[in-house]
């Protein structure tokens, strides 16, 4: 595990652009990160002792770039996603031409950090996932993460605490229905 702090933002950048895995603060949790492709999704599963198949959530910098990729929906459910992102939700939708996944659901996240959004403006939509391992409680502080993860080959950035309450999930691919409130 190397460990950096968020003034070294060129690093941070550079690193996500050299498809490291890095652990992050959100507006919510501490996040597992990585550019969002295939090949990521799978080491951070690695990482996290999770199902391969396990499918991670993408952070988007903003609706414009968000709106690219999402498949046709009807007009309430955008109106949820323009009332409620950027914000503290994950919304299951489908996507379409995304990346190099053969999949088209995705939850999509657009954080409130305004740190971590500028960071994604200047690489792309990256995965995120809880910095935890899978069915163990999520890690809320650096020295946490640093016991769970110190033989990682991940890159932490050093932050405050985290606020321990991860983001609401809803499913609107078909009914809106809430999954983690």
């Amino acid at each position: 595990m190397e460990k950096i702090t968020k003034k070294d933002k060129n690093l941070i950048i550079k690193s996500f652009k050299e498809n490291k895995i890095l652990i992050m603060l959100t507006d919510t949790v501490y996040g597992i990160m990585a550019l969002a492709t295939k090949e990521n999704e799978l080491k951070i599963n690695k990482i996290k002792r999770s199902d391969s198949n396990k499918k991670l959530s993408v952070i988007f910098p903003d609706k414009e770039t968000l709106y690219k990729y999402l498949d046709e929906i009807t007009q309430d459910k955008k109106n949820l996603i323009n009332k409620k992102l950027p914000g503290k939700y994950t919304f299951i939708v489908k996507l379409k031409n995304f990346s190099n996944f053969k999949r088209t659901d995705f939850g999509i996240r657009i954080t409130t950090n305004k740190y971590l959004q500028n960071i994604i403006k200047e690489v792309g939509p990256i995965l995120a996932t809880s910095c935890n391992i899978s069915h163990e409680k999520i890690c809320t502080n650096t020295n946490e993460i640093e016991n769970k993860f110190k033989n990682e080959d991940i890159i932490l950035v050093l932050d405050k605490k985290a606020n321990n309450k991860a983001s609401t999930i809803i499913d609107i691919t078909d009914t809106i229905k809430i999954i983690r409130n």
